[in-house]
């Protein structure tokens, strides 16, 4: 007998499923784009709820811009601005050096404790000779343009030569100005001020050394002119501070001494701010945030002394490095009427992306999987600031309320559907073994038939 073995083929070769899982670049939440101005590109300030919309392991690289065709556009960071130069002026007293005429017991130059430059010379040792270095302190680091004498406390004509320093220790002197001419001469016919002295080079000091390196002239104690500092200086942490914006957080519990507080999402705080809730109250607070995962043990970040009596409001700050935090804590020292009033300043960072395809645009953000590529964001940025200048900024793309994509499920991974690879193999396998006997009991049948009836 000829077996008939097209539905054994059929059968092996059955289509095996093979399970797919879901990669799709799903993100959970899309917030709408206002973008009134017409611009080549766009700045984002990100917002509490943004925060609370990503994924937390993903450091912000689930946040991506779509235009109208839903396609990504280039979009990444701010890159930092340079430091806000502030004009500085300053009216300074000359402290003039003396003249050591000791070989082994010298001038000491030293900072106070204030940081205040503190001269200091061996008792009964006086010297008979003009001083010819003088010493003044700019208050704080400042890069001075110039430095000029100031004509009022100048009591007498002369012509030199001087040289000027610039040191943030009083021991280690870098030269602004080498040689340069100052002259004063009051004639009866005519009447001569050089009194400037121009300052070169980027150095940001805080103390300054006036050098005399031709001339002579008395500018001892009894008439030490005084000379105004012109320049600019920095100061990061201030600037920072200035721009921090500021969130009450909500207490969520209290346990004795201790208050629970708890915001809208982990968030990077840099400074806290915290107030008594009643008048004619003291108390001495640590500041907390959870050590580790979870809130079970907690580390003092800052200790605040609040008062709030004679009309003070009773709020004290504290600043520190960034760190994203969701839940803090305070411990007061003493019982406490009610819990205090905790806010947190923050630094919401900003976006921006360029205005590619058209509008309207929209953030997505949240995706357990999904990561925004790489785009050229510092090229670009420097680009559109050599086309419209070094003061220009994105006009501001405003968040519009959020709205769910593919909704929280993006955010957790996703279930893997069961692999039939494996049973289907072993099913096939079964349906062959039995085709393979049915089709051997066949062929004993027919054997057995064709023996009896010879």
């Amino acid at each position: 007998m000829r077996l008939d073995v097209r539905w054994v083929a059929l059968t092996l070769c059955l289509p095996l499923a093979v399970a797919r899982a879901g990669t799709d670049n799903d993100y959970a939440y899309a917030f709408p784009l206002d973008t009134k101005e017409t611009a080549e590109a766009y700045r984002l300030v990100l917002s509490p709820e943004v925060y609370a919309s990503v994924n937390p392991s993903a450091g912000l690289r689930d946040l991506v811009v779509v235009n109208a065709l839903n396609r990504p556009v280039p979009f990444g960071e701010l890159p930092p601005s340079p430091p806000l130069r502030h004009d500085f002026s300053l009216a300074a007293r000359l402290l003039p050096v003396p003249v050591s005429t000791s070989a082994h017991e010298g001038v000491q130059i030293e900072r106070s404790t204030s940081g205040g430059i503190v001269i200091s010379q061996p008792p009964n040792n006086p010297s008979p000779q003009h001083p010819r270095q003088w010493l003044v302190d700019a208050g704080r680091a400042v890069t001075l343009d110039h430095l000029e004498f100031d004509a009022v406390t100048l009591r007498q004509d002369f012509q030199v030569h001087l040289a000027v320093d610039a040191s943030n220790d009083l021991r280690q002197w870098i030269p602004l100005s080498g040689d340069v001419g100052v002259t004063r001469v009051h004639g009866e016919s005519d009447q001569v001020e050089q009194l400037s002295l121009p300052l070169s080079g980027s150095m940001a000091g805080r103390y300054y050394r006036i050098r005399l390196i031709d001339g002579d002239v008395d500018w001892s104690e009894d008439h030490v002119p005084s000379v105004r500092l012109a320049g600019s200086y920095t100061d990061a942490v201030a600037d920072r501070l200035s721009q921090l914006q500021w969130l009450q957080a909500t207490n969520t519990g209290s346990n004795g001494n201790d208050y629970v507080y708890t915001l809208p999402a982990s968030l990077p705080l840099e400074a806290v701010k915290v107030q008594l809730p009643a008048a004619n109250t003291a108390a001495r607070v640590h500041v907390q945030w959870p050590q580790g995962e979870g809130a079970s043990s907690w580390f003092d970040v800052a200790t605040l002394d609040l008062v709030r009596a004679a009309g003070k409001d009773g709020d004290a700050k504290a600043q520190f490095a960034p760190r994203s935090v969701q839940h803090l804590r305070l411990h007061s020292e003493t019982p406490l009427a009610a819990a205090p009033v905790l806010s947190i300043g923050w630094l919401p960072p900003q976006y921006f992306f360029m205005a590619e395809g058209g509008g309207p645009y929209r953030l997505l953000a949240g995706s357990y999987a999904s990561r925004r590529g790489e785009y050229p964001v510092v090229e670009a940025w420097d680009r559109l600031r050599a086309k419209y200048g070094e003061a220009w900024t994105p006009p501001v793309a405003a968040l519009g309320s959020r709205v769910d994509e593919v909704g929280a499920a993006a955010l957790s991974a996703p279930k893997v559907p069961y692999d039939w690879t494996r049973p289907l193999l072993w099913g096939v396998l079964v349906v062959g073994a039995l085709a393979v006997a049915g089709m051997a009991l066949s062929l004993l049948r027919q054997a057995k038939r064709d023996e009896a009836g010879s």
